[in-house]
């Protein structure tokens, strides 16, 4: 992992996230970009009334700056930071990004009630995980950073055609020294499963046999809820899906009633992506 981009309001949820994305650049030493959007419509917190547009990148620069000044005050000046703005909207300013510079990693902070609560992330994160041609890690604003030991991957094993979209995945169990649960939700358990997802599941085994995983499989004619109560009984520290791939997931994720989808209140949130 080479670089991390953070997109920021200047929010205290999203200094969260930022404070969350430093600690896995510090592990990784990847490159890390404070990257914020402005706008008419988005002024800083504590700017009372709109900025020309000259004065808004100004404000913009400065709290960037701030940011990274009070990260290496705090961590030493080994963290490699950048600090990046544009003027547009941010969903289109950030995947305008990514797809002009190599990014592994877009860290972004969230609100709600609870993981993937009533208020589901903001709009803007809800739709760069949708958008993103890179993983999104989804940090809820109650998270402090700790080294997840346990990773639940909730996955049908036909999602993943290859190894490259587990990549980044197992970098950070490896960094993490991780565990990663594999968990497949099905409607009902099969006394005795077909030859092809006998198959499925040996070639995904073959995907991550040089790192620490397990297998799982729960019944539950609802996905969402199968993976809640699992990850809450296996006191998972993290969840990881594809929810692009995933039909029934994505149609459900983005859909208002997210209460349904509410694993923890303190849970960062992978979403992975080809």
């Amino acid at each position: 992992m080479k670089t991390i981009l953070v997109p920021t309001d200047f929010s205290k949820i999203a200094r969260n996230a930022v404070d969350y994305a430093v600690e896995i650049a510090k592990l990784t030493k990847a490159r890390l970009i404070l990257f914020n959007v402005y706008n008419l419509e988005i002024v800083p917190p504590g700017v009372p009334t709109i900025l020309p547009i000259d004065e808004m990148e100004k404000e913009s620069t400065r709290e960037l700056s701030k940011i990274e000044r009070s990260i290496h005050q705090k961590h030493g000046d080994s963290i490699k930071i950048e600090c990046r703005n544009r003027k547009g909207l941010p969903v289109d300013e950030i995947n305008y990004y990514t797809e002009e510079h190599p990014v592994d990693l877009i860290v972004m902070g969230m609100t709600g009630a609870g993981f993937l609560g009533e208020k589901l992330i903001g709009s803007i994160t809800t739709s760069i995980i949708k958008k993103a041609k890179c993983p999104v890690l989804v940090i809820d604003k109650t998270v402090k950073f700790k080294k997840p030991k346990k990773i639940t991957l909730a996955c049908d094993y036909r999602e993943v055609s290859n190894k490259n979209i587990l990549e980044p995945l197992l970098e950070l169990a490896k960094v993490f020294s991780a565990h990663i649960d594999v968990l497949h939700v099905v409607p009902e358990f099969e006394t005795v499963p077909s030859v092809s997802k006998t198959l499925e599941r040996i070639k995904f085994d073959h995907m991550l046999v040089s790192t620490d995983h397990s297998s799982h499989t729960t019944e539950n004619t609802d996905v969402i809820e199968g993976i809640n109560d699992f990850a809450e009984l296996n006191k998972s520290d993290m969840v990881v899906m594809i929810p692009r791939m995933h039909t029934g997931f994505e149609g459900f994720f983005f859909e208002p009633n997210t209460k349904r989808m509410a694993f923890h209140s303190k849970l960062p949130f992978l979403a992975l992506h080809h």
